[in-house]
């Protein structure tokens, strides 16, 4: 049963502050207008905080936010580390960089390994089923990063405790060309579980970032990210005497240019992955990942009846996505050399969102149409698939504080290349494809209750999702996996987020309350993957003249579903803690305690899921110049 702590309402109004102080605090990021994602299901849903100074994080982008409301870690850990969204993961999420949409062929799904956290602004989620608005891997919604944006010459330097990590990110501008740039270094050894385990989950990454943003010129927005890693391991249950995996290239090339004409946005990405898996004494898989995705997309917002219409329409593709394996045995002689994927994808779309406001509420609407073809170059096989979503919601006002709205929601997911046309080896054992697999085809409704004043902003949201051909890695023997398609399944939720700003003292607080009960189950009842258990989070925040610290508590429930793949979980409550101070006017000192009672737990249900790492502490000095 899903139980609200109904005592939190009794937290609300016991404060006041400006309200642009209150906008300023939360960093509150809405999905933009043109040329971002579609916009109006933004004005009427709630707002998730995801990504503000509570949240730290070294390696991965998913530890960045995990915790927030609506998102916990899912699969196995390391800096490929994935995030869930409701109790929706893998390629039923879209991750975007700048707008970019980022695919891959690993069924772990995409987290954007390659985007150090240091260098990230601002995090916008969309959420439940949302393809109108990102297309066919957003079934279950989707995160877009957005890279800083340095406004002076900066120099910050880390160190962490736990695995000698090491990180340098140098960044500057140069305001008369309207250029900023950054560069970034991060090492990492393996480090150890809160019972002092290794995790082999060291990594090394470089990154650079050039960026020239003009509005009154005809590309407004030029950006360049480069990425290159090398020996990232793969944290994981498996006893690295029996296997260990690692990655010793993951190399990504993205590059985007806005236009001023109808916001034309043109982009592409570049990705090359290398996974090595060794069994000792028995043999080693090398899988070699290619992959070229580009685009373009073309919008605009009109007036029209008192309300706001926005136009998109586009092409994204993938092209040359390749997988080539070689398999060695314990002596290291090469035993079979084979292309184990070589497909194409081509996605075009159109779509369009409407809102209107009168005088009792909002009024939202949308829909897409999007036309998929698919081609399997090693058995001459390919598919067409056309499909319409669309979406409708209303806020109604109670009140000056208080809204009530109502969301309806219809999305699909196209079967991924790997999905429909992979065959061979991954660290799983053997995998293979199946070409007839139908689209995934979902239906959504979302009932939230708001409350705002300028100190204070509540949200509680139930949720209710029916996916028809779900499809899932089924077990036909110890060996090998197959994709197969389910009748269907259904996925029940509850989500909260409290944010509360008050005086303390002479002092500027704030109190954040966040969480999630999910629930998921088959046609046949069963428990369906990657359900995460029940968390919650409590933030406090105090900020001072020269600088502001956090203590931050996460509690996860116990989970002891039977799923394929999975395994049941213990309940584990886990401590943050951080300050930041302004030594001086071009100095500023932190230094985050991380997991400080060294809780030991599994970052998700996954049977292969490693021990979070347990307690450190990382100091970093930023310099202005």
């Amino acid at each position: 049963m899903l139980r609200f702590p109904f005592f939190m309402l009794s937290l609300f109004p016991f404060c006041a502050l400006a309200a642009d102080e209150w906008e300023k605090a939360l960093r509150v990021e809405v999905i933009e207008k043109a040329p971002g994602t579609l916009n109006a299901a933004a004005k009427i849903l709630p707002k998730y905080d995801i990504a503000d100074d509570t949240h730290f994080s070294t390696d991965s982008l998913t530890n960045l936010v995990a915790g927030a409301s609506a998102i916990s870690t899912n699969g196995q850990g390391g800096l490929f580390q994935t995030y869930n969204i409701r109790g929706f993961a893998r390629w039923r999420i879209q991750t975007l960089v700048e707008g970019v949409p980022i695919h891959t062929d690993r069924r772990a799904g995409s987290a954007a390994e390659f985007l150090a956290p240091s260098m990230m602004d601002k995090a916008q989620l969309v959420y439940g089923a949302a393809s109108t608005q990102l297309g066919s891997g957003a079934i279950g919604g989707g995160i877009d990063f957005s890279l800083f944006n340095p406004v002076q010459t900066t120099m910050d330097m880390s160190y962490g405790s736990n695995n000698d990590y090491r990180e340098v990110t140098l960044a500057g501008s140069d305001p008369e060309h309207h250029v900023s740039w950054a560069l970034n270094h991060r090492h990492a050894n393996s480090s150890s579980n809160g019972r002092g385990e290794p995790l082999y989950d060291g990594f090394e990454v470089h990154s650079l970032m050039a960026r020239q943003r003009n509005q009154q010129g005809m590309v407004r927005d030029a950006l360049v990210l480069y990425s290159t890693a090398n020996n990232v391991a793969k944290a994981s249950a498996h006893p690295v005497s029996e296997q260990f995996t690692r990655y010793p290239d993951n190399d990504h090339l993205l590059a985007k240019a806005v236009f001023g004409w109808q916001n034309l946005t043109i982009y592409a990405h570049s990705a090359h992955t290398t996974t090595l898996t060794q069994r000792p004494g028995v043999r080693t898989n090398e899988v070699e990942n290619n992959a070229v995705s580009s685009g373009f997309h073309l919008s605009d917002t009109k007036d029209l009846i008192g309300g706001s219409l926005q136009w998109r329409t586009g092409l994204d593709s993938r092209l040359n996505v390749s997988a080539d394996e070689l398999e060695m045995d314990e002596q290291h002689i090469l035993v079979t050399e084979q292309r184990t994927m070589d497909a194409e994808q081509v996605d075009m779309y159109v779509a369009l969102d409407y809102s209107r406001t009168t005088i009792k509420g909002t009024w939202a609407a949308g829909t897409r149409v999007a036309v998929t073809y698919q081609s399997n170059r090693l058995e001459d096989q390919s598919q067409k698939d056309a499909n319409l979503s669309g979406f409708i919601g209303y806020q109604y006002s109670l009140s000056q504080h208080w809204a009530l709205t109502g969301y309806l929601s219809h999305a699909y997911r196209v079967p991924s290349l790997t999905e429909r046309y992979y065959a061979g080896s991954t660290p799983r054992g053997e995998v293979f494809g199946d070409a007839n697999l139908p689209t995934e085809k979902a239906r959504n409704i979302d009932l939230s209750l708001l409350y705002t004043t300028p100190s204070t902003r509540f949200s509680l949201s139930y949720f209710h999702q029916n996916i028809v051909d779900y499809i899932e890695r089924l077990a036909v023997s110890d060996t090998i996996r197959q994709y197969q398609a389910l009748e269907a399944a259904n996925i029940n939720g509850v989500n909260y987020q409290l944010k509360q700003r008050f005086i303390l003292a002479g002092f500027s607080g704030e109190l954040s309350l966040s969480g999630q009960w999910i629930s998921g189950e088959d046609n046949n009842r069963q428990p369906v993957a990657d359900i995460p258990p029940s968390q919650h989070r409590a933030a406090l925040s105090l900020f001072f003249p020269r600088g502001n610290g956090y203590l931050a508590v996460m509690q996860r429930a116990s989970s002891h579903e039977q799923v394929d793949g999975e395994l049941p979980t213990e309940s584990v409550n886990r401590i943050d803690v951080g300050y930041s101070h302004d030594v001086a006017t071009n100095t500023k000192l932190s230094v985050h305690f991380r997991n400080v009672t060294d809780a030991y737990y599994v970052v998700s249900r996954d049977d292969l899921a490693p021990y979070a790492r347990g307690r450190e502490w990382v100091a970093s000095v930023k310099l202005y110049f």
